[in-house]
């Protein structure tokens, strides 16, 4: 009787195990990504209780931030293709005329 390999057992097979280090860094980049998520839905949400735009500084610094999470998390997991919303996100950015600034380390500024 002939043995066929499940496609997740081929999907595990091909997933690379990170080192305790990566490790740790991606978890910090996966908890900056969900604070950069909250507080731009707390930006949205206050700029809906003063019936206005979100500062488009705050708002850009913000975005700015969140592709440079994503792109560290890109780094430190090659292979995997980058989510459609970050594309988007990407793409808009590009388009407006103000690309995201390649930003090696994730920095918090005061």
């Amino acid at each position: 009787m002939p043995t066929t390999i499940s496609r997740t057992a081929a999907r595990a097979a091909a997933a690379r195990r990170l080192p305790w280090p990566d490790t740790v860094r991606l978890l910090v980049l996966l908890a900056w990504v969900w604070l950069l998520n909250r507080r731009l839905s707390g930006l949205f949400w206050l700029a809906g209780m003063r019936r206005q735009p979100p500062p488009g500084d705050v708002l850009l610094r913000l975005m700015r931030r969140w592709l440079a999470v994503h792109e560290a998390i890109g780094r430190l997991l090659p292979g995997i293709a980058e989510p459609e919303h970050v594309r988007e996100v990407r793409a808009i950015l590009t388009k407006s005329g103000r690309p995201s600034a390649p930003v090696d380390r994730v920095r918090r500024t005061p």
